[in-house]
């Protein structure tokens, strides 16, 4: 993605040189990295929590602070931060088969 959009994604993990561009984190792809799932609490003061936002959201002085376990759920109630997901499932069988059939 890096190398097709260079403009849009780096690999390179200094802030400063995102400059509006997605950082690829590809060093978590491994066996023994971990991610927090989103609405999962961080084991940090405070509580704060992985909170999904619609783009619309994101933007300049966004404190991440302010999602913590206590303002999670009024603020979950009044974002779709994923709209159409839950209508996006589609069944794993026919996956796993064609992976089985490797």
């Amino acid at each position: 993605m890096e190398k097709d959009s260079p403009r849009l994604y780096l690999i390179n993990m200094a802030k400063k040189q995102r400059d509006g561009r997605i950082f690829l984190d590809y060093l978590r792809n491994d066996r023994l990295s971990t991610a927090v799932a989103v609405l999962s609490p961080r084991g940090r003061p405070g509580a704060t929590v992985s909170m999904p936002l619609p783009w619309a959201k994101v933007r300049k002085g966004l404190d991440p602070k302010a999602y913590t376990m206590r303002t999670a759920p009024a603020l979950c109630a009044k974002i779709a931060a994923w709209p159409g997901y839950d209508e996006a499932g589609q069944p794993l069988a026919p996956a796993i088969k064609k992976l089985g059939a490797r």
